[in-house]
C-alpha cells in the first residue's frame, strides 16, 4: 500500500481508535492543494511510512534539524488532514521566496489544520458537556441503576449492531439535530459569513460525532426527556461551532502578516541590491517584471520567506489540548522600539471598531501591522470567551537576521 501524498487512497490512515468517522472531512472541488510544503513527521508518522521509505527524505525543518519529512510540490488535502487527526505530522514547513501567489493554498492549509483539530476534539468535548448537561443529570437521577457517567462505559460492539439494526433511527435523529442547529444558527446575531461557514460544516461535523455519544443520545431521547435533550444537544453543538470562526479570523490574521513580511522581504532585497531608492522601492515591486527580478535574486542568494506550522501533540499539547504553533519569517531585523510600539498595538480595544476604521502609521505596515493587529484583537477576544490559550509575539532573531511572528493557539 502506497502513502504518497499525491495519491487520494486513505485507507491506512484511518482513525485506530475507530471513532473517526467514514465521510469527507475536507472537501474540496480540486482534492489538491498546490502549495510546496516539507510535512516533518511524528514518531507515529514514521511507523506509519516505514514499509515506504523511499518516500521520505532527510531534510532541515524550520529550526535548522535535519530530521525525516515527505516534500513535495502539492498535496492530497483528505490525506493530509487524516494524517494531522491521527497524529502523524509534527511540522508542516513552507519556504519560498514568494508566498502571495499561494494565498489561497495557505489559506487552504492554515483551514485544514484548524478543522483537522476541531474535529478531533469535538467528540471528547460533547462527551464532556453531555455528561455534566442537567437533561443526563436528571436522567441519572431517575435511573441510579443505569447512570451515565462517560463514553469508556459503553461497547462499541453493541452500538454497532444496534445501528444495523436502526439505521432509520439514527438518521433521523442525525437530520433533526442538523435541522434545529441550522435554525439556530439563522437567527444569532453573527455576520453572515459567518452563518454560512457554520452552516456548511455542520454536516461534517455531525458525522464526526463519536456513535457511543449518539448511543447515549438514543437512550435519552426515548425518555421524556426527548425534548430537553433536543434543545441541550443542539446548545452544545451551535457552541462548539463557534470555534469555526476562530480559523476565520485566524487565516485572515496569517495572511495580513504574510502580506506584510513579503514586502518587507522584497523591499530590502530591491535596497541592499540598488534596484532602487528607498522612496522608489515600492513602486519598483509593483511591477510584475521587477518582482520576478526580485524572486529570482531571492532565489540565488536563498533568503526565503518561511511559514510553519508546529502541530506535534507529544511535544506542545497538554492533556486534551492541542497546541498549535504558527511562525512567519522574513529577512531583515525588526527594532526593538517598533516591536514595544506593535506590541501595545495589539492590546487595542476593538470594541465597535469596523475593519475598514482601522489604521496605523505607514512605517508599520510593513511588519504585520494594519488589518493584522485588529484581527489579532479579535482573537484574543474570541478565545478569552472560549477560555482558549492565545498568543502573538513578533520578535526578532538577530543570529538569523529575520524578525520572526509567532501565534500560538490552544484548542
Amino acid at each position: 500500500m502506497q502513502y504518497r501524498l499525491g495519491l487520494t487512497h486513505t485507507g491506512d490512515v484511518s482513525n485506530r481508535a475507530g471513532t473517526m468517522a467514514e465521510t469527507t472531512t475536507y472537501q474540496r472541488q480540486n482534492p489538491y492543494v498546490g502549495l510546496p510544503t516539507r510535512m516533518f513527521l511524528t514518531t507515529e508518522g514514521l511507523r506509519l511510512f516505514a514499509a515506504k521509505p523511499d518516500q521520505l527524505k532527510k531534510l532541515k525543518n524550520r529550526m535548522g534539524i535535519v530530521k525525516e519529512a515527505i516534500e513535495s510540490d502539492r498535496y492530497n488535502a483528505l490525506l493530509v488532514q487524516k494524517l494531522v487527526l491521527n497524529s502523524c505530522v509534527e511540522e508542516v514547513y513552507v519556504r519560498l521566496p514568494n508566498l502571495l501567489q499561494y494565498r489561497q493554498d495557505i489559506i487552504s492549509t492554515n483551514n485544514l489544520i484548524l478543522y483537522a483539530i476541531l474535529y478531533k476534539k469535538l467528540s471528547p468535548s460533547l462527551a464532556n458537556m453531555l455528561c455534566q448537561s442537567p437533561v443526563v443529570q436528571a436522567y441519572n437521577r431517575k435511573n441510579p441503576k443505569y447512570a451515565i457517567v462517560g463514553l469508556n462505559m459503553i461497547s462499541r460492539q453493541k452500538i454497532d449492531a444496534i445501528r444495523m439494526e436502526k439505521p432509520q433511527l439514527f438518521e433521523a435523529m442525525e437530520r433533526e439535530i442538523i435541522t434545529e442547529v441550522t435554525e439556530r444558527i439563522k437567527r444569532q446575531p453573527i455576520s453572515d459569513e459567518d452563518k454560512q461557514i457554520r452552516i456548511r460544516s455542520l454536516d461534517k461535523f455531525v458525522a464526526w460525532i463519536d456513535k457511543r455519544i449518539w448511543y447515549i443520545y438514543l437512550i435519552i431521547y426515548q425518555t421524556q426527556l426527548r425534548r430537553e435533550l433536543v434543545r441541550s444537544f443542539t446548545d452544545m453543538l451551535v457552541t462548539y461551532l463557534g470555534r469555526t470562526q476562530i480559523a476565520t479570523h485566524l487565516s485572515s490574521l496569517l495572511m495580513e502578516f504574510v502580506q506584510n513580511a513579503e514586502k518587507a522581504h522584497f523591499e530590502r532585497i530591491v535596497i541592499r541590491k540598488r534596484f532602487a531608492t528607498e522612496k522608489m522601492a515600492d513602486a519598483f515591486i509593483r511591477d510584475r517584471k521587477n518582482r520576478e527580478a526580485i524572486i529570482a535574486e531571492a532565489v540565488r542568494s536563498d533568503q526565503m520567506l518561511e511559514v510553519a506550522w508546529n502541530v506535534n501533540p507529544e511535544t506542545i499539547s497538554v492533556g486534551q489540548q492541542y497546541r498549535i504553533g504558527i511562525t512567519i519569517s522574513n529577512y531583515g531585523i525588526i527594532s526593538e522600539d517598533t516591536r514595544l510600539k506593535l506590541a501595545k498595538k495589539m492590546n487595542a480595544d476593538v470594541d465597535g471598531i469596523s475593519l475598514d476604521s482601522f489604521y496605523t502609521e505607514k512605517g508599520e505596515d510593513r511588519l504585520g501591522a494594519g488589518l493584522g493587529l485588529l484581527y489579532n484583537s479579535y482573537l484574543e477576544e474570541i478565545c478569552h470567551k472560549e477560555g482558549l490559550m492565545y498568543r502573538c509575539n513578533i520578535f526578532p532573531e538577530p543570529e538569523k537576521e529575520k524578525t520572526t511572528v509567532r501565534l500560538d493557539i490552544t484548542l
